[in-house]
């Protein structure tokens, strides 16, 4: 097992320590705690709990939602906990009273069993039945909250969108459910970046927890390039790997890309490169984001054309056109 059982996340720490020594009265000693929803989020992607308690106070935050994304992403089963007072619709677990308290680490603790593996999507067919000529190229990069901060961003998107590549830093493993996620909620289609796969109108590829990162080739036209390596910028894939594919690029291709919540600075450079190369580049603004950190280094280096809130995102890298050109005009000798 890579990570503890259970997780509890509860800003009380005394009622918190009552869930865990309940639990531990149970025979579940697994246990990892949390005093934020921030350190519940980290602790979730890091740690792969197969199951969160969380209190019920925890319910009536802006994150909250962001978090509960997270956990249907990696089949999480959640338990909320506390008084009885949480946000509308949300069944709550009582821990009032030893009683109570037994009940719910009873509940939490039993029947325990290995998650189910993310069901493996068949790789795209690039029939080239419709071509990239005359679009832009659209990339994109996220970490911490990006789970939400893409599906916001590509449900505004349309079936018939630009190219686009995507690096989400995740924990091995997580990528094909977040694939799944988006694929059966946003108008594009979504499929997980594999070597070689033609970037055409209307297909979203994804680089997510698979320990290769993602870059760009020309052999004809523009393709998906999967290569293994060490961490860049902290991270594989790294966004920054992506966006200096991009910036190589972008005298030959116009380029869009757009820098989304997350911890620590994987791709503001490569944000730089980009602007300095020509593209239209855009960072997260911090009210919307989740973790304002990579957005604002990326802003602080002068990475940005724009700075946006998250619901401006998709039509900054839909409408912020530099010129057109196409994908595919090199022709194959």
């Amino acid at each position: 097992m890579s990570g503890p059982t259970v997780l509890i996340a509860d800003p009380n720490r005394a009622r918190m320590n009552k869930v865990r020594d309940a639990c531990a009265d149970m025979g579940l000693r697994s246990v990892a705690l949390a005093g934020t929803l921030a350190d519940a989020y980290q602790m979730a992607e890091e740690l792969e709990p197969r199951r969160v308690a969380i209190a019920a106070e925890f319910t009536r935050t802006d994150e909250f939602g962001a978090l509960m994304q997270l956990f249907e992403l990696v089949r999480t089963r959640v338990f909320l906990f506390g008084d009885g007072r949480a946000a509308a619709g949300q069944p709550v677990h009582l821990v009032d009273t030893p009683g109570a308290l037994a009940t719910f680490a009873a509940t939490l603790s039993s029947g325990l069993v290995q998650p189910k593996a993310p069901p493996t999507l068949p790789q795209p067919q690039n029939t080239g039945a419709r071509g990239a000529k005359d679009m832009p190229l659209i990339l994109i990069g996220a970490s911490t909250g990006g789970v939400s901060a893409l599906e916001e961003v590509l449900l505004s998107f349309p079936t018939d969108c630009p190219p686009t590549l995507v690096v989400q830093h995740m924990r091995a493993g997580f990528g094909p459910g977040l694939v799944q996620r988006l694929d059966a909620t946003v108008p594009p289609r979504i499929v997980e970046a594999a070597d070689g796969n033609a970037l055409l109108p209307g297909v979203v590829h994804v680089a997510a927890g698979n320990g290769s990162h993602l870059g760009l080739l020309q052999r004809g036209g523009l393709v998906c390039a999967l290569t293994r390596g060490a961490e860049v910028s902290g991270h594989c894939p790294s966004v920054d790997v992506l966006f200096q594919h991009g910036a190589a690029l972008a005298e030959q291709v116009e380029i869009r890309a757009a820098l989304l919540t997350g911890m620590g600075a994987d791709g503001a450079d490569g944000l730089r490169r980009l602007r300095a190369a020509g593209a239209h580049t855009i960072a997260q603004d911090k009210d919307s984001s989740v973790v304002w950190g990579m957005p604002r280094v990326a802003i602080e280096m002068g990475a940005a054309v724009e700075v946006l809130p998250l619901r401006q995102i998709a039509r900054g890298l839909l409408t912020g056109a530099r010129k057109t050109t196409s994908l595919n005009s090199r022709s194959t000798s």
